[in-house]
């Protein structure tokens, strides 16, 4: 449902708001794959501290999947991806080109940038209202999953009298379909609207593996003490040490 605006200031506040959850969102699921695919390539670093990794890893799914259930709520009266849409389609002529000058006026290629069509097209704008709403089937299965188990924990639930959240499982390629399509919605109005976009890949994602690496030598270090230790002793079978 459009939410009521006055100014294209307000227009553009709401789409820096949703913003932010979209990208949060894309940037935690990023970083779990990742920390979830180098589980397979550091076995021995994570099982040095398995209930920090874990704690960590279900930090992430719920710091994502809270953003998540947030830009795909279906409330008509909450900041979410389809009354975004619908409040840029009730309000396209902030698009029109005075507006996006205005907007933009002290960046040095606004001559040029406002040589291109900026207004959304109707038939796209359409698409992506239908995407972001629960007659998608993974926007409903999202939004049944967060009304029973993760905003709220329903009692059938509980009781494990619910054989329904089978048929609600959002499998990773669904998930990634979500994630992937609320952000390219996203840079494509943020794009027509003040010609800039957001990058879902922050800097630093993949330094958890210089302190993977650290934790490698630290192992190898720590053998090679009691090696050497060992061979001190005369010991040759580590068992005999204990």
């Amino acid at each position: 449902m459009e939410i009521t605006i006055q100014s294209r200031e307000e227009l553009n506040k709401l789409l820096d708001v949703l913003a932010r959850d979209i990208v949060d969102a894309n940037i935690y699921y990023r970083l779990w794959i990742s920390l979830s695919e180098a589980t397979k390539e550091y076995p021995a670093e994570f099982a040095q501290s398995p209930t920090f990794w874990c704690l960590t890893m279900q930090a992430l799914k719920e710091a994502y999947l809270t953003r998540l259930c947030r830009v795909f709520d279906q409330n008509t009266d909450t900041l979410n991806l389809f009354n975004l849409l619908d409040t840029i389609k009730a309000n396209s002529h902030f698009f029109e080109e005075p507006h996006f000058r205005e907007r933009i006026k002290e960046n040095a290629f606004v001559s040029s940038l406002a040589k291109d069509a900026r207004i959304p097209a109707l038939a796209e704008l359409q698409t992506d209202i239908a995407f972001s709403r629960s007659k998608n089937p993974i926007v409903l299965k999202l939004n049944q999953w967060r009304g029973n188990f993760h905003a709220h924990l329903g009692a059938k639930v509980a009781l494990g009298k619910a054989p329904f959240m089978k048929a609600i499982v959002i499998e990773q390629a669904e998930m990634d379909n979500l994630l992937e399509e609320c952000f390219r919605i996203l840079n494509r109005y943020t794009s027509l609207y003040n010609a800039s976009s957001w990058s879902r890949q922050i800097v630093g994602h993949d330094d958890f593996h210089s302190l993977l690496k650290f934790i490698r030598r630290g192992i190898a270090s720590y053998d090679t003490e009691i090696q050497a230790q060992l061979k001190s002793l005369d010991i040759d079978d580590p068992s005999v040490a204990s």
